[in-house]
């Protein structure tokens, strides 16, 4: 293709008559092909021809019902929320930068922001008998579905109360996915260190990222867990269903990926054969690109600057991303931090479990306060047999 063939994310946008998020969901679900520009490699330019096919399309009459069911996917965000919000390729708590409060803050601080409470009362020490499974995530979910049946509705308890069994559900968590009982007066991010055995330079990226992790926009583990409190149910109920959806590969178990394909970075013969093993995956599902970030993720910018660029894992990372002609993501910073420090194999989910808790009890409180429940409209769509 010549560069008529290419145009920038303004002028696409103009065409299509849509905001640049829509434009990179677009090419997340593989309607548009994109590029780096070789003028600016902070940028990205999309196919002129999928541009115009989209628009055509566009122009036609559709139904409301039409409309619904391509925003549900990748489009505009369908509730709002006071808690996070990816802005103009930046990542928000409330009204402040995720990259800056991650310099300093702890997991334990960035909770108490998400639900908006002066602090929260540490939990550690004991929690409920030790959780069966011999994997985290089988652990987590023991510990929960324990928790879901034994507690109280949400509906009509106050935040402070609300937050307070959040607390301890965080630390329950952590517990569970961990194996193993918390110390007391460590932190949590300290808690992990210590597990995992790494060094205080790892201790702090450990933190860095538990920050960047608790909350993003109304991802599908977040969407469940909204979805779950709308009815009323218990807060460790909302919470098990955000750990259940997490759990799957195209979300969770990305990382998992991710790692598998930054192994392959100092050797291009064995790149380009996990490439040609991984056709079916875009490179988003090993951790590359993101809708909302055409110039690529803050969060994963951030702990590459706190790994170091001389890190291997990291230098394996920007390999692949120059391959790939996009920028890492979170799970690839999160698979390069697996690598950077030894951690093992469900590290990545793991921290992202413990982090993501602190996001989930915020968006659950928020949801039952609203007082409204999510029910969508199906549409039935008959199967050729």
């Amino acid at each position: 293709m010549t560069d008529r063939d290419w145009m920038d994310a303004g002028t696409a946008c103009a065409v299509l008559g849509v905001r640049r998020q829509t434009l990179y969901a677009y090419v997340s679900r593989g309607l548009l092909r994109a590029c780096r520009d070789h003028a600016d490699p902070r940028r990205s330019l999309y196919a002129r021809a999928d541009v115009e096919a989209l628009a055509a399309r566009h122009r036609r009459p559709r139904a409301r019902a039409d409309v619904a069911a391509g925003a549900i996917r990748w489009g505009d965000p369908v509730l709002d929320t006071s808690v996070a919000e990816v802005r103009d390729g930046m990542l928000w708590f409330g009204r402040r930068r995720a990259v800056e409060l991650a310099d300093w803050m702890t997991l334990e601080q960035i909770a108490a922001l998400h639900w908006r409470m002066s602090a929260i009362t540490p939990g550690y020490g004991r929690g409920q008998d030790g959780p069966d499974g011999k994997t985290p995530l089988a652990r987590g979910l023991a510990d929960l579905a324990g928790r879901a049946a034994r507690a109280a509705p949400m509906q009509g308890r106050p935040r402070a109360e609300l937050a307070g069994e959040g607390a301890q559900l965080l630390f329950g968590l952590t517990r569970a996915l961990l194996g193993r009982d918390l110390e007391s007066g460590v932190p949590i991010h300290g808690q992990l260190a210590r597990h995992w055995a790494v060094d205080p330079s790892g201790e702090d990226t450990i933190r860095r990222a538990l920050v960047l992790l608790s909350d993003h926009d109304l991802n599908p583990s977040t969407f469940a867990v909204r979805i779950c409190a709308s009815t009323g149910a218990s807060l460790p109920a909302a919470i098990l269903a955000g750990l259940a959806t997490l759990s799957g590969p195209r979300h969770g178990g990305v990382a998992l990926k991710a790692r598998e394909a930054l192994r392959t970075g100092a050797d291009p013969d064995a790149m380009e054969a996990f490439l040609a093993s991984h056709r079916e995956l875009t490179p988003y599902g090993f951790g590359f690109g993101h809708p909302h970030y055409p110039e690529g993720d803050v969060r994963a910018t951030a702990l590459f600057e706190a790994m170091g660029e001389g890190c291997p894992a990291v230098q394996q990372a920007r390999a692949l991303s120059q391959r790939l002609g996009m920028a890492p993501n979170i799970d690839a910073a999160l698979a390069a931090m697996a690598e950077a420090y030894a951690l093992p194999e469900a590290a990545a989910f793991t921290l992202f479990a413990v982090a993501r808790t602190v996001g989930w009890t915020a968006h659950a409180i928020e949801q039952i306060e609203s007082g409204q429940i999510i029910r969508p409209r199906a549409r039935f769509v008959s199967v050729a047999t």
